[in-house]
Parts: structure tokens; C-alpha cells; sequence
């Protein structure tokens, strides 16, 4: 019988990959309320030039997700967060020095080639167990919204005591002791829960894009990155409009995710009970999609901008969870960094193009026309999930075998049977680690290979 609550392991690798990310996202949301403004008083800056400093981040984030995650796979999760980590510092210290706008955009894209979110989010799936996944992935998805409301507060603020430069030698700060807690914090993988098995980078490519489920999830979670980047490009001003101050937008935004939790959580226990997982991130957008309707309307009020932004946080923050949850439950240790490359690429190319592309159109198509782009968005990443089917009741196995060197016979003939999703073979112990789906799985048939340790 599966246990409800997260292990005191899951809990710790919960927390300390969280704070990673809470610690480089702080760095990162702060200088979005000020770096436009601040950058002004760099040599050769333009609005073009401070508008590409911005977006470089997420382009260069884009590009190396997909061939870090497929190293993380190779050579491990940890070295390459360690990596990742360290690059992104040096960019900080570049940008923190430099003069010139080209300075800054260098720094920029430095940062943005530290692209270690597809290996974190491996790691987390690596740290615990599949029908746990779901609460982990949602803790490292609240702390990157606590970042960013927190930021929204403490950026302009701190703006006031330090320069541009000075801001980054904070988030240079914050980078380094996230690599602390990697390195002294968040837990290592035992052998036993990750077992390897050479694969060249091809194999791992056709297994994952075999079925072409990742590619469903990717346009999902490249489709709510491209929504928040261009609803938060809109939605300010209209906010201003509606009388309330910028200042005043952040605590909003903090009541906001609040109650966003408050009707998330329901959906994502009943997704887990009943095995509503795609039932549910369609519900997701289904929520995002009201919330973008109801930006539609004339409402001006406090209560008006609660309940839109609570729907769409709401969907927004489940599907945040979801997502990574089901890539990482679909794909084994061996595949995850390469499933998860694919998908956090799709990703930070949401965000990147959500930006540029409605940055570009917003004069010619005007705010309407924006959200009705974006709802249209919503409807074809929802009905794309239609197309997961039923998901995998997904569940770790290992066959004991009487005689250790015919692991790897067994390995071929289990990846025959029904319902097993992975089998890998280990000579030396004279065992197979199995990832089964529980629904499908002929026990039978399994059980004539070896005796089954569930």
C-alpha cells in the first residue's frame, strides 16, 4: 500500500531543489520591474538593445536544455546543476562589470546558459517515488511563484539602494548559495534507485520521441509560459487603469497565489486519487482560458482582479506541476534528462517568444486582440492532450533472478510484456529494475522470469 505523505528523503530533496530554484529565480525576477529603467544609464543603450538583454536570457536557456538534460542522463544530475550553477555566476559578474549595454547582454546570456531546470527537475523525479511526484514538482513550482512575488516587492526597493550593477552582484550572492545547497543539502541518488545502463544520445532521442507524447507536453507547457510572459506584459497597465498603483500590484499578486492554491489543491489530490491526471490539466486550461475571457470585460474592481488572476494562477500552477509530474512519470532515470531537455526547452522558448512575439503584435493587434491569440492558444494545447490517452498507473518493481549473469536475457524478454514501460538489467546483483504500468502489467508472465520484489 502506497504511503500519502512524502518520505522524510522526498521531503528534504523537496526543500533543497525548491530553494535552488527560489534562489536563482529571486536573483532573475528582480531585475524585471528595473532593468529596462536602469539599463538607460549604460553606454550604447537602446530600447531595442535593453528589450534584447531581457529575452536573451530565455533564448540561451532555450537552446541548452535539451543538450544539458541529455548529459545530465550520461554523467549525471548533480554535476551538471553544479555547472550550470557556476556559469550562471560569472555571468552575473559580468553583467555586474560591464559598462556597456553589450556588456549586460553578454552577462545576460551567460546567465541564461547555466540551463540547469531540466536536470533539477530530473533530479526531483529521481528523489521520489511517481505517485509522490506530483507534490514534490508542486512544492519547486510554488517557490518559483513565492520568488517572483517576493521579487515583485524587494526588486524596485532594493533598486533604490544599489545601481544595476549592484543588483547582480546580489544575484551572483543568491547563485552561490544555491550551489552551496547543492553541494552540502540536497540528497544523492543510491545506486539502487537509479540504476544505469549505457545508451548512446540517439537511443535515448528515439526512445523518448517514440510516442510522441513529450511533444504534447512540451507545446502544453511552451503554451502557459507563453501566456504568463504576455498576460504580464498586459495586464499592468490595465490594472493602472482600473486604479491601483504599481506599487500596490504586488500585494495583489501575493493574495492572489494564495487563493490560487487554495482551488489547485483540490483538483491535483483528486488527479492523484482517481487517476485524473490529463482529465485534470485540461481542466487547467480550462480555468486559464475563463480567466483570459473574463479579462475581456469592463470590471474594474479589487474583487474583479482577484478572481481573474486566482483562475488564472490557478490553472497556471497546477499545469506547472502536472506537466513536469507526467514527463517525468512516462520516462525512466536513464531517459528523464532527455524528456525533460525536450520539454524545459518548449518551455523557456514560451516565455522567449511569448514576450518578443506580443511585444511585436500588441500595436497592431491591440490588448483584445492579444488575449484572444492567447485563448486560442489555451483551446489547442488542451485539446492536444487528448491525444496522451490514458496514462500509465505507474509503479517500481524489481525482479530477483536465481542466476545474476542471465539479468540481461530477462531484460529482453520483460520489455515484451504488457504494461512494463522499463526494464534495466544489473549482472552484478542478478536483477531487473522494472517500471511497470499497473493497470496493463501481466503479473503472470512476469513472475516466470523472476520472483517479483513490488
Amino acid at each position: 500500500m502506497k504511503s500519502s505523505s512524502l518520505t522524510t528523503l522526498e521531503k528534504k530533496s523537496a526543500i533543497s531543489l525548491a530553494s535552488i530554484f527560489a534562489l536563482r529565480m529571486f536573483g532573475l525576477f528582480m531585475l524585471l520591474p528595473v532593468i529596462r529603467v536602469l539599463g538607460e544609464g549604460l553606454e550604447g543603450a537602446t530600447l531595442p538593445l535593453l528589450g534584447l538583454a531581457i529575452g536573451i536570457y530565455g533564448l540561451s536557456q532555450a537552446i541548452l536544455q535539451l543538450p544539458l538534460g541529455l548529459l545530465s542522463d550520461k554523467i549525471g544530475r548533480k554535476p551538471v546543476i553544479y555547472a550550470g550553477l557556476l556559469v550562471f555566476i560569472v555571468g552575473s559578474l559580468v553583467a555586474a562589470n560591464s559598462e556597456t549595454v553589450w556588456g549586460l547582454i553578454a552577462g545576460r546570456a551567460l546567465q541564461g546558459a547555466g540551463a540547469i531546470a531540466s536536470a533539477v527537475m530530473a533530479l526531483a523525479a529521481d528523489l521520489s517515488r511517481p505517485h509522490q511526484r506530483s507534490k514534490v514538482m508542486a512544492m519547486i513550482g510554488a517557490s518559483i511563484g513565492l520568488a517572483f512575488a517576493l521579487s515583485l516587492v524587494l526588486g524596485p526597493l532594493l533598486s533604490n539602494w544599489l545601481n544595476l550593477q549592484g543588483l547582480f552582484y546580489v544575484i551572483a550572492i543568491l547563485a552561490f548559495l544555491a550551489l552551496l545547497v547543492a553541494i552540502f543539502v540536497v540528497p544523492s541518488v543510491r545506486a539502487v534507485d537509479m540504476p544505469t545502463i549505457d545508451l548512446s544520445f540517439a537511443e535515448r532521442w528515439r526512445y523518448v520521441t517514440a510516442k510522441g507524447r513529450i511533444f504534447v507536453l512540451a507545446l502544453s507547457v511552451f503554451v502557459i509560459h507563453w501566456a504568463l510572459v504576455a498576460v504580464f506584459l498586459v495586464v499592468p497597465d490595465k490594472m493602472i487603469a482600473s486604479g491601483f498603483e504599481l506599487s500596490q500590484h504586488s500585494w495583489i499578486y501575493l493574495v492572489v497565489l494564495a487563493l490560487s492554491i487554495a482551488v489547485m489543491l483540490p483538483m491535483m489530490i483528486n488527479a492523484e486519487k482517481k487517476g485524473w491526471h490529463r482529465q485534470v490539466m485540461q481542466a487547467a486550461f480550462v480555468l486559464l482560458a475563463m480567466s483570459l475571457l473574463t479579462l475581456l470585460s469592463n470590471w474594474q474592481s479589487l474583487w474583479f482582479w482577484l478572481v481573474v488572476l486566482t483562475l488564472f494562477f490557478a490553472g497556471f500552477n497546477l499545469l506547472e506541476a502536472k506537466l513536469p509530474s507526467t514527463v517525468s512519470n512516462l520516462y525512466g532515470a536513464q531517459y528523464r534528462g532527455t524528456a525533460l531537455g525536450i520539454f524545459s526547452t518548449s518551455q523557456f522558448l514560451g516565455a522567449f517568444l511569448g514576450g518578443s512575439v506580443t511585444g511585436y503584435l500588441l500595436p497592431s493587434l491591440g490588448f483584445t486582440g492579444v488575449i484572444w491569440l492567447n485563448i486560442g492558444l489555451m483551446i489547442i494545447a488542451g485539446l492536444a492532450l487528448g491525444w496522451l490517452g490514458k496514462l500509465p498507473e505507474v509503479k517500481r518493481w524489481v525482479l530477483e533472478l536465481d542466476e545474476a549473469d542471465t539479468a540481461k536475457a530477462v531484460q529482453e524478454s520483460a520489455l515484451k510484456l504488457a504494461g512494463v514501460i522499463e526494464a534495466i538489467a544489473d549482472d552484478h546483483k542478478g536483477k531487473v529494475y522494472l517500471r511497470v504500468d499497473d493497470s496493463t502489467i501481466e503479473r503472470e508472465e512476469l513472475e516466470k522470469l523472476g520472483r517479483i520484489q513490488a
